[in-house]
């Protein structure tokens, strides 16, 4: 892709570091994949990490730029940006299961079989908040709410979407109804 090494090119530092970013300091064969996928064929996922002793010490670029700090940072700005306190709670969990996994990282997992430990129950929370997210989010209530936002807000934006919309209102609910609506929720006729 360009003519300096892939272990000096600053584009490469920097898309390795947005990378690593994104995966919240996780996910190592995946920032690889995509570097790959960027065009730097070169670059593998061991570069991130210090290695040897003594004089064979090499500082990965995990530790030679700083990133830690950059992720700590990262992760405490995505935890403030939640908008409910449910989102808000699953972002204090997920800061502690992956300020939890950066610690398992550097001792190594038989280091601390406690912090492993705390960690799976981070990663437990964290699983049942995104499946209560999720059914909090996808339901017949939220979709007729907007529904009739959607009317509102059509109405002053083009006369033609509000009358198509209003003549798909029917279809629209019934089918809202199927998607959402359970057996036993049903209302009896």
């Amino acid at each position: 892709m360009s003519q300096t090494s892939t272990r000096t090119n600053p584009e490469t530092i920097k898309d390795a570091f947005a990378l690593y970013l994104k995966y919240n300091g996780e996910r190592f064969d995946l920032i690889e994949e995509e570097m790959h996928r960027l065009g730097w064929e070169g670059f593998r996922k061991q570069i991130l990490f210090s290695r040897g002793k003594g004089e064979n010490y090499r500082d990965g670029w995990i530790d030679r730029f700083g990133w830690k700090n950059a992720l700590k940072v990262h992760l405490a700005q995505a935890a403030t940006i939640a908008a409910t306190s449910a989102e808000s709670l699953l972002a204090e969990n997920e800061s502690i299961r992956k300020a939890a996994y950066m610690e398992i990282q550097e001792q190594g997992v038989r280091a601390n079989k406690d912090l492993v430990y705390q960690h799976n129950l981070y990663t437990q929370n964290c699983i049942k908040i995104l499946d209560k997210l999720a059914e909090a989010r996808d339901n017949y209530a939220n979709f007729t709410f907007f529904l009739n936002h959607l009317l509102r807000a059509a109405t002053q934006i083009s006369p033609a979407l509000a009358k198509e919309l209003c003549d798909a209102e029917e279809p629209l609910i019934e089918w809202a109804e199927k998607e959402f609506v359970t057996e036993d929720e049903k209302p009896e006729e």
